[in-house]
């Protein structure tokens, strides 16, 4: 998957949307319906992970665990959590795949974890300091958005609303419908588990 765009305006709106419902098959007919739809003023299905998706994928791509999630609008979700590693011990190699990536520490710790969503005109990610044996989220940082359609976009929160929860709130001036609308990505820790969700 390709990385998205981080904080960018484009001068095409739907330029990166498009270029991602085309990577992952839509069709242009139902690239159209989804872009008027959005002109409306309506949310695509795969704007919030609570839609019901008509199908889902899992694979491992990258040293990420991905859920592409297709909906019954055609609109596409790409949703992506890195999978831990143990950290290299001192003067040896790690498995990581990348610098700064995210590593298994003692006791359930997690450290330096992306956590990111894709779904075409939307894109986000941040990182994150989690404990998979406490549910305790410790630390989020590093965000990165890409909004299609808007004419300014900010980060208006980025932090733990409660000890299991990190979240990112990125709030959007729409250039093509004239309102202001807030995107949402948080990463949930319970029973051991993460869990990303988005709306």
């Amino acid at each position: 998957m390709a990385e998205p765009i981080s904080a960018s305006v484009v001068e095409d709106p739907n330029r990166e949307a498009r270029e991602f419902l085309t990577a992952y098959g839509v069709d242009k007919k139902t690239q159209r319906a989804l872009f008027e739809k959005l002109e409306a003023g309506l949310p695509w299905d795969s704007f919030t992970s609570n839609s019901v998706p008509v199908s889902t994928a899992d694979y491992v791509e990258d040293g990420f665990q991905v859920t592409e999630s297709r909906y019954a609008d055609g609109s596409v979700s790409v949703s992506r959590m890195q999978i831990p590693v143990k950290a290299a011990a001192t003067g040896d190699f790690s498995v990581m795949s990348s610098p700064n990536s995210c590593t298994i520490g003692s006791n359930g710790a997690r450290t330096n974890c992306i956590v990111d969503m894709w779904v075409g005109a939307v894109s986000m990610s941040f990182r994150a300091n989690y404990n998979v044996v406490t549910s305790v989220v410790s630390s989020v940082w590093g965000a990165s958005y890409s909004i299609g359609a808007a004419c300014s976009a900010s980060v208006s929160y980025l932090g733990r609303p409660t000890s299991n929860i990190g979240l990112l709130t990125v709030t959007a001036q729409m250039c093509v419908i004239g309102y202001a609308s807030a995107f949402n990505l948080q990463v949930t820790l319970s029973k051991g588990i993460a869990t990303e969700s988005w709306w």
